[in-house]
């Protein structure tokens, strides 16, 4: 980790988000903009992520939960962000995860960075979408999204059934408004740039996005 934030230092670039400082910057608007109760990751991996979303969650006295599949990765992000107080680690499924959460923080302000598709075989973004889509106080960001106008951002796709799209997730966002990069990906200047979609689920928060120029919403 230390290595990471070091050579973040150097380069100007997160050690987070992909390495992607555009990205970053959208989401600092949007943390601006709204006072999250939760900073919510499906797809722990090695914790750089976590880090970072703890450490801005720390300023405003916020709690992140984050969920692993794979032992090792949780057993990895364990040794990185584990003795933060703010951090709260679960290893499984996503879908279990948000079911579990759903008592204690659906009614609260929440920051959804959603990136457990990882070597998955049963893809669990849809489902995930779909027990979110009732927590009104949301903001989603997928990772790994597939930007149709700009095929310069990569995306994940597995067959024909299973690609990380907005064709794949239109039947599980009820209502929600989903929001693109408004910029190109080589704006980003790190190879090969991941995609990525942001979600608002109310129309009070539509209008937060709205705001932002670094996006541009889905028509």
């Amino acid at each position: 980790m230390l290595a990471h934030r070091v050579r973040a230092t150097v380069t100007g670039k997160p050690y987070f988000f992909n390495r992607q400082g555009l990205r970053l910057r959208v989401f600092q608007e949007i943390n601006a903009r709204i006072a999250f109760d939760n900073y919510i990751e499906t797809g722990t991996y090695l914790g750089m992520t976590t880090h970072f979303l703890a450490t801005t969650a720390r300023q405003r006295g916020a709690q992140v939960h984050s969920c692993e599949i794979n032992a090792a990765f949780h057993s990895i992000a364990s040794s990185v962000v584990g003795n933060m107080e703010n951090v709260h680690l679960y290893h499984g499924n996503s879908v279990d995860f948000l079911q579990s959460l759903a008592a204690t923080v659906s009614q609260g302000i929440n920051f959804f960075y959603l990136d457990a598709h990882l070597g998955v075989e049963v893809l669990p973004l849809r489902d995930e979408l779909a027990i979110i889509r009732d927590w009104p106080n949301s903001i989603i960001m997928i990772d790994d999204f597939k930007v149709p106008f700009d095929e310069a951002f990569h995306w994940d796709k597995y067959n024909e059934e299973r690609e990380i799209s907005l064709p794949y997730i239109a039947d599980s966002i009820g209502s929600g408004s989903v929001y693109f990069p408004s910029y190109k990906a080589q704006e980003e200047h790190v190879a090969m740039p991941r995609g990525y979609c942001v979600i608002s689920m109310s129309e009070h928060y539509n209008k937060v996005l709205d705001e932002i120029q670094l996006l541009r919403r889905a028509k």
